[in-house]
């Protein structure tokens, strides 16, 4: 009886889901918005007043959808829209406000059937208006661009993408997003590792593999074998001509940073197969169809072994050195004198082909159509073969007096034929050649900043080829450029699109000027990703001989599989490092300007490296205070409640004031928790956000802090109103069961003695240094009394010296990372010392 009625209950319930709609039982839509930078979203997009920006996101919803943006400066937001295309869900917008303001803008998505939502942030930040702003800000919409142009309807294809143009426009396209930290492993939240991924997948279809065999060694005589792995095939681009995209599909899988993903797409010999053991196969083929023919050979043409073309040999060179740096490794001849075969024979090629006058030739030193392609392709080549500044060899290809060539005709106007700078084909050949410029061969590019002409009696002073700008005091002369660098060139031909059209000799090449353009903006071609610099400074403005500490914390990688291990400073921009480490501090002994160097290095191999320079004002009250809103915060669900601390803020004039009048200091600290640019949501140096974030949910977050001091009653006589400065800080709200909770210190015990409270826990293997944190309230909020190195030992200890008898005292330690930035925080302990 009893069977029979749950068989009746199941039978009702069954047939009343059955008469439900299906869309009742949809899911809430995915929405995704575009990171600045893969490896952290938290920071940014840039912009500046005036400037137009595109807010950029998608969606899983093909159809029946319906989104808008909110753009989070309290202005409208956009009416709701139909999705018509789910991988494209923009809006334009142009923000105005306070340099250093932080908007968090929103995409909201609407399944229309169910009116289930879905909402994702989307930060963009206030900067000044430079030449660095400006770069990020076209960097990120000519990926844009190409996302949103990406054809996801391959026939043949399972989730491939691809680009219009030749073969070669997919690795060109895809090495773009690469060499800016987006790849195909990357997080899944990312819209650009679908993009990614996507050509990749068509990138290896593209391949093919043939059988290859000993070669003419016309450096050594006899044969060589280029087969470096000895299974008797190379692969190559199946598309004619051959030489001109060799290159682009290496450089593409170097950039992917990954040698041991497998291919997923491709014929027998590429799917499956590890990237690096493609990467072989595919320099043992350019090995292999070196031109090995004659006294004047060493080059490469079209079609596999079969002439010489200064033009087409830079991709292959190109090639070579990202392969080389995947671990790939050239044909060597053993027990000859001689054995690198590859190099020798490309340097005879060179010697043969570059004129007295400096430029290389097309096909020999005489003959040079498009000299602003091959001298650029000449100089790459001399980079493959270890030649630079300095090492040119007296009776061969010279480095300085191609580079000579370049200086004296950079100013060049009137066309691609004329000019290097309106010819982009030759621009981006240019600029590998400076980038990875390693005079000595170890494969440790030395890059030049200065492009100089070592013509006597030269009226071309040296240039900042990237950076110069007219107008503007070049760096290399000291005096104002005649002609702008390569960073001006770009931004201002750069389509209101996003992309790049127009500048090359023939108008097959339009089509890659958008990723050539990206790449050359960001500085770099096969990495996958690149180091990121950036100083701080607090207090700044600051008064004469006050304590400043400066911070690298807030660098990063573009690439999130590696990291920044290295920080050096250099006080007062001489060349000579005076300190490392990511926070140091320092005193200026007089009023005036200080350009603080920082210089970071990453772990990969070889390092990569940036530099940035801060300046340090010296003056007199009134100065502006300077915010610290603290951070990174790690909030735990399971460890509440939750602080901002803004203690760390400075007022370098405090106490200070004219006669008679009370000295200044910060009269508050305002906070805006929802990046509106309204400040107020909480105030204070230590907020309570519990319920703000606990509200909010688990995600990440950015909020900032304002301090104002009171120099209007301080110092009326300078006519100036209250001071303040903002400053930003990063918010993670993690579940009990995220990995960096779990995995946080929980065992913290103090003891109590007579006039100090010991501490101890066990060490965590992330961490570098814990800092010590304590407080009088159950709770919080807690200040930072000390810092403890980690131990060899595996229980860490700190001794409170600072304490009060019969005071209870409450506790909390939080990890810290290389980088000085913070983990979670601990559980709490405390102890009432007592005589």
């Amino acid at each position: 009886m009893r069977i029979g009625r749950w068989f009746g209950n199941m039978f009702l319930i069954v047939a009343a889901v059955a008469l439900l709609p299906m869309a009742a039982f949809a899911a809430a839509p995915v929405v995704k918005t575009v990171p600045w930078v893969a490896s952290n979203p938290l920071i940014p997009h840039d912009a500046y007043a005036g400037k137009q920006v595109t807010l950029k996101g998608t969606t899983d919803m093909a159809s029946g959808a319906k989104y808008h943006w909110d753009f989070g400066d309290l202005s409208a937001p956009t009416a709701d829209a139909n999705v018509t295309n789910n991988y494209v869900l923009e809006a334009k917008h142009t923000y105005a406000g306070a340099v250093g303001t932080v908007y968090t803008a929103t995409l909201t998505v609407t399944n229309i059937a169910t009116n289930e939502s879905a909402s994702k942030n989307y930060f963009v930040k206030m900067q000044e208006k430079t030449l660095g702003v400006e770069s990020n800000i076209a960097i990120d919409e000519g990926l844009w661009y190409l996302h949103k142009t990406q054809n996801r309807s391959i026939a043949g294809c399972s989730e491939c993408g691809s680009w219009s143009g030749y073969q070669s426009i997919v690795p060109a396209n895809v090495n773009a997003f690469e060499v800016n930290g987006h790849r195909e492993n990357g997080a899944a939240s990312n819209p650009y590792t679908e993009t990614v991924s996507r050509g990749m997948r068509y990138l290896f279809t593209q391949l093919a593999s043939r059988a290859i065999s000993a070669q003419n060694d016309p450096v050594n005589g006899g044969t060589y074998d280029p087969d470096v792995n000895g299974n008797g095939f190379g692969i190559y681009n199946t598309q004619y001509p051959e030489g001109y995209q060799a290159g682009m599909f290496l450089d593409a899988i170097v950039a992917s940073g990954t040698p041991d993903a497998l291919a997923p797409t491709g014929p027998a010999n590429v799917v499956g197969r590890k990237y690096i053991d493609i990467v072989q196969d595919m320099v043992d083929s350019i090995s292999y169809c070196q031109y090995d023919y004659g006294v004047n050979g060493g080059s490469w043409i079209y079609s596999c072994n079969n002439g010489n073309d200064n033009s087409i040999s830079q991709w292959m060179a190109i090639g070579l050195l990202g392969a080389k740096s995947f671990g790939a490794t050239l044909p060597m001849k053993p027990s000859v004198a001689k054995p690198n075969v590859v190099v020798e024979w490309n340097k005879a090629w060179l010697k043969y082909s570059q004129n007295s006058a400096g430029y290389f030739g097309y096909t020999n030193y005489n003959y040079i159509w498009g000299p602003y392609a091959v001298t650029p392709s000449g100089m790459v080549q001399l980079v493959l073969d270890g030649i630079g500044r300095g090492t040119s060899p007296a009776a061969g290809p010279s480095w300085e007096k191609a580079e000579t060539f370049l200086r004296e005709n950079w100013d060049n106007t009137g066309g691609a034929y004329y000019a290097i700078k309106d010819y982009y084909y030759g621009l981006f050949s240019f600029t590998k050649a400076m980038l990875l410029h390693d005079p000595d061969g170890n494969g440790q590019p030395n890059p030049i900043t200065c492009l100089h002409s070592s013509n006597a009696g030269t009226t071309k002073p040296d240039i900042d080829w990237y950076a110069a700008e007219v107008g503007k005091v070049d760096s290399c002369s000291g005096g104002l450029p005649t002609s702008n660098g390569v960073a001006r060139t770009l931004i201002n031909t750069q389509a209101a699109a996003g992309n790049w059209s127009g500048h090359n000799y023939t108008s097959e090449q339009y089509t890659y000027e958008t990723a050539w353009a990206i790449m050359m903006l960001n500085r770099t071609v096969f990495d996958s990703g690149v180091p990121v610099a950036v100083a701080t400074a607090t207090p700044n403005p600051v008064v004469n001989g006050q304590l400043v500490t400066l911070s690298g914390a807030g660098s990063f990688h573009q690439d999130a599989a590696k990291a920044i291990d290295s920080w050096q400073w250099d006080f007062d921009n001489d060349g000579v490092f005076d300190a490392t480490g990511p926070v140091v501090t320092t005193t200026f002994p007089a009023l005036g300007s200080y350009p603080v160097k920082l210089r970071v290095t990453d772990n990969g191999s070889p390092e990569g490296s940036a530099e940035t320079i801060i300046t340090i004002l010296v003056n007199i009250p009134p100065l502006t205070p300077t915010a610290n809103a603290g951070g990174q915060y790690s909030f735990c669900e399971n460890r509440k409640p939750w602080y901002l601390n803004g203690a760390a803020s400075v007022n370098p004039d405090d106490g200070q004031s004219e006669f008679g009048l009370p000295g200044d200091f910060i009269k508050s600290y305002a906070w805006d928790l929802d990046g509106n640019g309204t400040y107020g949501d909480v105030n204070g140096a230590n907020p309570d956000v519990t319920a703000f974030f606990t509200t909010a949910g688990f995600g990440n977050y950015l909020v900032q802090l304002k301090v104002t001091d009171n120099t209007a009653i301080s110092f009326p006589s300078s006519g100036k109103p209250d001071l303040f400065s903002t400053d930003t800080a990063q918010v993670s709200v993690k579940a009990a069961t995220d990995l960096a909770c779990v995995s946080c210190v929980s065992n913290l015990a103090a003891r109590p003695k007579g006039g100090k409270v010991g501490l101890t826990w066990s060490k965590k293997p992330t961490a570098v240094s814990y800092n010590v944190y304590r407080g009088t309230t159950t709770g919080g909020p807690y200040a930072k009394i000390g810092t403890v190195t980690q131990p060899a030992i595996s229980l860490v200890s700190y001794f409170d010296g600072a304490v009060v008898n019969g005071t209870t005292y409450f506790y909390v330690v939080k990890e810290v990372a290389a980088n000085s930035a913070e983990y979670c925080q601990s559980n709490q302990a405390q102890a009432k010392p007592t005589l």
